[in-house]
């Protein structure tokens, strides 16, 4: 009877012995983890989700852990809250359940917070060494991750894996386009003759849709166009104090529904007007599309970053992926890279029949 007690108790002891071990083995070594920090400038939704997603591909970058921090809060909520002259206080719950990035790891209850503005990946490696040095773990909250992803925009690539919007194929080909304006209409309105002015000319996202609408003509491909904008309801004043204007302007403006010229963009084929849409919803109708013409602005370069299809840009602060289209004022663009971007859907859309016909 001792004996089997005796037994017992080691058995149990091998047992406490095994799991502690097991815990020891996915204890979180020294080093660091990358994060947001999402207290300091607390902008747009696209502003800060173009952050945050870019720390989470410079942590796949860099190899080290990624912990998710939500946004805080929304300071520029839309033309609608500026409009209105007041924000929902509770925008970025939405956004959060919906743009929420699975963390690497459980961080170690002694964890240290390190903040960096605009680091290089010098300054990240250099403080990775301090703290495997010292025997501790650093939790580096990160404001802008570009002094880094604009030099290798590659570093981007990872993004369209773990877009949260799914694209279906169909053999419509849609063509998305964002026109950004918002606040940038009092913003620009002010801008000396010297000062890079955000917002581009109606023209210009005419100009690329008619040139990717006359291609398409060409390979017998139906297609769909999109406009995502945001339009006033009525003539209102912007003021340095208005929602999300914080004095970036220095007198009132007036914003008047007719300074959109919506009529422009009638001459575009098959053109279906997504006017003031949900945002969430806008980004998903971009990112999803089989062609994106977008605008100076994180919010459809976001959209681009988990884009699979064809990207129209106009040079900016953001730079481009290797395979997007670079075009001018007017709209021009490499015609040969469009049509080999174009054929390459084409064949594709061809074959996902077959490949379904196979599979059942």
């Amino acid at each position: 009877m001792r004996n089997s007690v005796y037994l017992a108790l080691a058995l149990v002891f091998v047992q406490l012995t095994s799991c502690r071990n097991t815990d020891n083995s996915k204890a979180v070594k020294p080093g660091i983890a990358l994060t947001y920090a999402n207290d300091v400038m607390t902008d747009g939704a696209g502003a800060q989700l173009q952050r945050v997603y870019g720390i989470y591909a410079l942590s796949r970058y860099l190899n080290v852990p990624y912990v998710h921090t939500p946004l805080k809060e929304i300071g520029y909520q839309g033309l609608a809250a500026l409009e209105r002259n007041a924000g929902s206080p509770d925008m970025q719950d939405k956004y959060n359940r919906f743009f929420t990035i699975p963390s690497d790891i459980e961080l170690p209850e002694n964890t240290i917070s390190r903040y960096m503005s605009s680091p290089t990946v010098g300054d990240i490696e250099r403080l990775k060494n301090e703290a495997e040095k010292e025997n501790k773990f650093y939790l580096v909250k990160i404001l802008l991750p570009y002094s880094i992803t604009d030099r290798n925009t590659e570093i981007y690539r990872c993004l369209k894996e773990i877009s949260p919007f799914q694209s279906a194929r169909s053999n419509t080909f849609r063509i998305a386009i964002h026109v950004r304006r918002g606040e940038q209409l009092a913003l620009d309105s002010q801008l000396g003759a010297g000062d890079e002015h955000r917002i581009l000319p109606n023209s210009y996202y005419v100009s690329s849709a008619m040139r990717i609408v006359e291609a398409l003509k060409k390979l017998g491909i139906p297609f769909v166009c999109e406009l995502y904008t945001e339009v006033p309801s009525k003539a209102f004043v912007v003021t340095p104090q208005s929602h999300g204007i914080n004095g970036r302007i220095s007198h009132p403006v007036l914003i008047d529904p007719k300074m959109n010229h919506i009529e422009d963009f009638d001459v575009i084929p098959n053109l279906r007007k997504c006017i003031n849409l949900d945002p969430i919803e806008s980004l998903k109708g971009m990112a999803t599309a089989d062609a994106l013409i977008i605008s100076r602005s994180s919010f459809s370069y976001l959209a681009a970053l988990f884009s699979k299809g064809i990207v129209i840009y106009y040079p900016f602060w953001h730079q481009p992926l290797k395979e997007w289209l670079i075009s001018d004022i007017s709209g021009n663009i490499s015609s040969e890279e469009l049509l080999e971007q174009l054929k390459s859907w084409k064949a594709q859309t061809q074959q996902a029949p077959h490949q379904r016909s196979a599979a059942t």
